[in-house]
């Protein structure tokens, strides 16, 4: 029977309301068979060889856990034959799986697909450019690798005059994210050594207590950006000067004194830093402290 337009309708907005893991039987059924990408959906799945019709009793080959991705190559009942991320193939209960979308919809995965609440998403221009650009705006992307973010520029009325990429997390220095590697997100965003024109400094990924690097993107007066470097840090040199320039990688992991991130920018472009050593007799012994700084083009 042709259901009146009105209707299906109405089936079709209370169908998207239904949360993802309240399938019903007959969309699990129409999944039985299903291959392609699928994401594990908690933790502690055994992933095991061949085993005839009871894989239940074959060898375990590895354990997946919430988050792992696998591709779906066939499937046997109960049981579906992947290949994991790092080309270990096995089967594993298809009781586990969910697909892409069901698994970054599901509010109880909210924690590991996006960015934690607390993580600034708006960026005032301080000092403000010439274009007109009040402030950064990051958009939350759900994925499944951890959270990422689209970058924007909003002018004084909340307009949006720039859209950054959507894609690209780890290879497109203005997709920001943070992942179980570790954060990739704004610090300061301005017209940070004067030029009239604004800058974003980004910190890197860091996953321990060593020399912080950082990304420097400038938009020219037009909006269009461009990347001045990555992986950059500012060390200070000589030691005991006061002055952090930028350096290159392959950075000192002894005597060394380093801006650790950037807490606050003043309107007179003066930054509130973090500054950390490594001194003392061995020059091993770890230091914090406070400054106030400048940027310029060779450092602070």
């Amino acid at each position: 029977m042709r259901l009146p337009l009105r209707v299906a309708l109405c089936l079709l907005v209370c169908l998207a309301a239904v949360p993802a893991f309240s399938t019903t039987p007959r969309a699990l059924a129409a999944d039985a068979q299903a291959t392609g990408r699928f994401v594990v959906a908690d933790d502690g799945n055994n992933l095991r060889a061949p085993g005839g019709s009871d894989y239940q009793k074959a060898a375990v080959i590895a354990v997946l856990n919430r988050g792992d991705l696998v591709t779906v190559l066939s499937r046997q009942g109960k049981w579906a034959n992947v290949r994991t991320e790092d080309g270990r193939a096995g089967w594993i209960n298809t009781a586990c799986l969910r697909t892409e979308a069901a698994y970054l919809n599901d509010p109880a995965n909210r924690d590991v697909v996006m960015c934690p609440s607390d993580a600034i998403r708006t960026f005032p221009v301080i000092p403000k450019g010439r274009q007109g650009v009040s402030a950064l705006v990051l958009r939350d992307i759900p994925s499944v690798l951890g959270g990422e973010a689209q970058a924007t520029l909003a002018d004084a009325s909340g307009n949006i005059v720039w859209r950054g990429p959507t894609q690209g997390a780890g290879a497109d220095p203005l997709v920001f994210f943070c992942r179980h590697i570790g954060f990739y997100w704004p610090q300061v965003v301005g017209d940070l050594d004067g030029d009239g024109t604004i800058e974003v400094l980004a910190q890197d990924p860091q996953s321990d207590v060593s020399v912080s690097s950082f990304t420097m993107t400038r938009f020219s007066r037009d909006l269009v950006p461009r990347v001045l470097f990555t992986g950059r840090g500012l060390v200070e040199s000589p030691r005991g000067s006061g002055r952090f320039a930028w350096t290159d990688p392959d950075f000192p992991y002894r005597n060394v004194r380093w801006i650790m991130d950037i807490e606050s920018a003043a309107s007179d472009g003066i930054l509130t830093v973090t500054v950390y050593e490594y001194g003392g007799p061995a020059g091993t012994d770890l230091r914090t402290g406070k400054a106030r700084v400048r940027l310029e083009a060779d450092g602070a």
